[in-house]
């Protein structure tokens, strides 16, 4: 996907060329998850809603499959902006090896990759952490509102 489909397609001009697919990635024995990739390099990346649970199943389990996806989302586009694995904080940034390691890790990213995020975007935190509170909020994501509304809070302090 990452080669033969979105590197000779992405724009010269993209920040990041991405995309998602309802198949499987994972691409053999020899590995032990994958949720998505990403390549800094080529400014691509790709990742599967395959292994996130039947979203047609209830509202809650939309909802799971749902922060389950914007968490890979964030994260593999989190490469593509140049940060790697994060050690230093629970954060978004985290390597995973498993769905249920994935499901405790946290929707946001920790302050240090929440900076390099919106020095690589040019981006004013504040402003930046306010669109993701009023994102949360918008589908349902109280927790994660409320760590993005405490972020902007405590920056403005």
């Amino acid at each position: 996907m990452l080669d033969e489909v979105l590197k000779p397609a992405r724009p010269k001009d993209a920040l990041a060329y991405i995309c998602f697919t309802s198949s499987d990635l994972y691409p053999d024995d020899d590995w032990n998850f994958v949720f998505g990739q990403a390549s800094l390099r080529d400014r691509t990346g790709v990742w599967s809603i395959y292994r996130k649970g039947d979203p047609a199943e209830s509202p809650a389990a939309f909802q799971k499959c749902l922060v389950r996806t914007l968490h890979t989302a964030s994260h593999e586009t989190g490469h593509i902006l140049t940060i790697q694995h994060c050690t230093a904080f629970e954060c978004n940034m985290n390597g995973v090896n498993s769905l249920a390691e994935a499901d405790r890790k946290p929707l946001h990213m920790c302050p240090v990759c929440l900076r390099k995020v919106c020095w690589n975007l040019q981006v004013e935190p504040t402003d930046y952490l306010q669109s993701l509170e009023a994102f949360c909020t918008k589908h349902a994501l109280e927790d994660e509102a409320k760590w993005y509304a405490t972020a902007r809070e405590r920056l403005t302090k």
